[in-house]
């Protein structure tokens, strides 16, 4: 776990300290944030929009969890920011089964949605509502956005996604793990709790000695796979790896394999390496599932 990860989910005694001296910084980034929500009016586009997002700093799982929704529906298209993506604007980065841009304009995440079969349209783009227009001009029946909880200008379906473990402190940040204050939960149509509406697991399909290399917010939840593996490195959430600096490191441990998420694998997957995918999967609960459907029904999307 890095330094800021304890420092928001286990504090040691300096941390907690720390915490509280920027509280005033905190009260102030709440203020903003809790601005920034309000004063726009609502677009309604009269099409079912899910939302899956969540209050707190860090991966709580959002991409898998939105893998397996999209394998309720027909039709499905996914609007995500393009996180760490080395391009600006909207970009369609997959239309049916064509991918149409490469990983450094797309960003990671939206490359893992491409290869998602379940999902027929990826569109990155910074504006939410421009991305939607053009997802539904391209005949999107289910639209998914990904983390646009705090986007209340966007008539949707929002899901508030709970992941283990909390936040210590219910501040916002710097002071806590929040982006928005705790009682934000309210505004949202569904909370979904690990291990309660949802289930994570992860498999390896091979089991040859290799060197874990990942770069997801919260390794942490690899560890299954840890003692599988020659050696474990650990980068920066949506850190662009080099091919040079892998090579290094299959040098270093005599090894010619390398263990990495789908998240991964996008970025370096013409690097040429032999590679073992950790797949990430989600179950989602029969209450879940059937909270999305009523939703999409009401929109007649669905029979």
């Amino acid at each position: 776990m890095s330094w800021l990860e304890r420092y928001f989910f286990n504090p040691s005694f300096f941390q907690k300290c720390l915490a509280f001296a920027l509280l005033p910084l905190s009260f102030l980034y709440a203020l903003i944030a809790i601005l920034n929500t309000k004063f726009r009016s609502q677009v309604d586009f009269k099409k079912p929009i899910i939302s899956v997002g969540n209050l707190s700093f860090g991966g709580n799982g959002k991409t898998p969890l939105c893998k397996a929704i999209s394998r309720e529906f027909e039709g499905v298209f996914i609007v995500l920011r393009g996180y760490k993506r080395k391009s600006k604007g909207l970009i369609l980065v997959k239309h049916q089964n064509n991918i149409l841009c490469e990983v450094a304009q797309s960003g990671d995440e939206a490359m893992e949605y491409a290869f998602c079969e379940s999902i027929e349209g990826v569109i990155v783009s910074e504006d939410r509502i421009k991305g939607i227009k053009k997802a539904l001009r391209l005949g999107a029946k289910v639209i998914l956005l990904d983390d646009a909880f705090s986007k209340f200008h966007i008539k949707k379906f929002d899901i508030l996604v709970e992941g283990k473990p909390l936040p210590y402190f219910d501040f916002t940040l710097p002071s806590g793990a929040y982006r928005l204050p705790p009682y934000f939960k309210k505004k949202a149509n569904f909370i979904a709790k690990e291990g309660e509406e949802f289930y994570r697991y992860s498999f390896v399909k091979e089991n040859v000695k290799a060197i874990l290399v990942t770069a997801i917010a919260k390794p942490y939840r690899l560890n299954e796979h840890f003692d599988k593996a020659r050696a474990c490195y650990f980068f920066s959430d949506h850190h662009h790896f080099t091919k040079e600096e892998l090579e290094n490191l299959l040098k270093k441990h005599h090894c010619h394999t390398l263990m990495l998420t789908f998240k991964d694998y996008v970025k370096i997957k013409d690097f040429g390496f032999k590679c073992e995918i950790i797949e990430l999967n989600v179950e989602l609960s029969e209450n879940f599932k059937e909270q999305l459907k009523a939703y999409v029904r009401s929109f007649d999307a669905i029979g």
